[in-house]
């Protein structure tokens, strides 16, 4: 097709929906930049996040209820790598490849709305993790973030988004024939349109800016008064003479010598007096700032959809979509990074698993 300016704004006049198959015009080095970002996201990605779900699959200390979030989180963003990222690299290269090819502007379409809501949510999952763990009893995590409803949470996120995507697909998705072309088509105007948007903006702004930030705002309230405990007995904890120390927990909860602890007993013993003082471990609290970064690198990337959903009102052209889709896939490819930068486990992980 000849996009020539003046052949672009004749077919624009002669029907306006056809502005929406337009793609944003670029920099022919913007756009080799985006599709060099978009191949090595992929290939980040792809083995990143499959090693991350192989990690919490075979090693026993990453078989956590926390990591079981983490390792779901990983199947949407290993989704987004190898589904969204190809698909939106052939975008800049040709929008017109994608709009009027179904299966692609389906699946680009299909797997947008499963996989960022699913991350999302997985976000709330992690951060109320997190803050049940450090500011509830071991008796409460225990009872709300068992292996079984971990299970039944995963499970009716996925089952529920996908459900979501298959509706859409039937009532909002169709065709339509632009001059001698046929496109594909989401309808935004309609009335299932505009409750999917309003509702897509209202769950993205309660989940993004309103719940997982108080969560994080409690979590790491605690998490100072934890540090402030710990200056006025640090003295006592750290000063202790390095000799064999014995202990055996009583009914009432008094240590009394029985026989020499071994250094894990005495790990195990310091965690606990820790907790009974409201301290948190170092490794709590890292952990904890790690998952604060993880969702404040989603919010930061996902952040221009939602913005730009807000302030459209006739919906987002193909062009524009295909553009903002490009940060959150990138950050789908980054997050195994992180969890390999800042996790000791997850990097021994890795490397055990690359050896074989």
């Amino acid at each position: 097709m000849n996009n020539t300016p003046l052949t672009t704004i004749a077919r624009t006049t002669l029907d306006p929906y056809y502005a929406f198959y337009l793609p944003v015009p670029l920099p022919p080095l913007v756009t080799a930049i985006c599709v060099s970002m978009c191949f090595i996201g992929f290939c980040v990605g792809a083995v990143g996040n499959t090693l991350v779900i192989l990690a919490i699959i075979k090693n026993r200390k990453l078989r956590t209820s926390a990591n079981a979030s983490l390792a779901s989180l990983a199947v949407a963003d290993l989704g987004t790598c190898v589904l969204v990222l190809p698909i939106i690299a052939t975008a800049f290269l040709s929008l017109d490849v994608v709009t009027t090819n179904q299966l692609l502007c389906r699946m680009l379409y299909h797997t947008t709305f499963t996989f960022s809501p699913v991350s999302i949510q997985h976000l709330i999952l992690i951060a109320a993790n997190r803050y049940t763990l450090i500011n509830k009893t071991p008796q409460t995590y225990t009872r709300i973030f068992n292996r079984r409803s971990i299970k039944i949470i995963l499970t009716c996120v996925w089952t529920t988004n996908i459900v979501l995507n298959i509706s859409m697909a039937i009532f909002s998705y169709g065709t339509k024939r632009i001059f001698d072309k046929e496109y594909c088509r989401l309808e935004q105007n309609d009335v299932l349109g505009i409750v999917f948007r309003l509702l897509t903006m209202l769950y993205t702004f309660l989940s993004c800016y309103v719940i997982i930030p108080i969560f994080y705002i409690l979590i790491f309230w605690t998490v100072r008064k934890s540090q402030l405990r710990v200056a006025p007995n640090r003295p006592r904890e750290y000063n202790v003479p390095s000799v064999p120390t014995v202990s055996n927990s009583t009914t009432n909860g008094a240590d009394e010598p029985s026989g020499l602890m071994s250094r894990t007993d005495q790990t195990t013993g310091l965690r606990r007096r820790r907790r009974m003082r409201g301290m948190l471990s170092p490794s709590e609290v890292k952990l904890t700032k790690v998952n604060f970064f993880i969702f404040l690198t989603n919010v930061l990337f996902l952040s221009p959809l939602f913005f730009l959903l807000v302030i459209s009102r006739e919906g987002l052209s193909h062009g524009t979509f295909v553009l903002v889709l490009l940060p959150i896939g990138m950050n789908s490819s980054t997050n195994p990074l992180v969890y390999c930068g800042f996790n000791r486990n997850f990097r021994m992980a890795f490397k055990s698993l690359v050896k074989l």
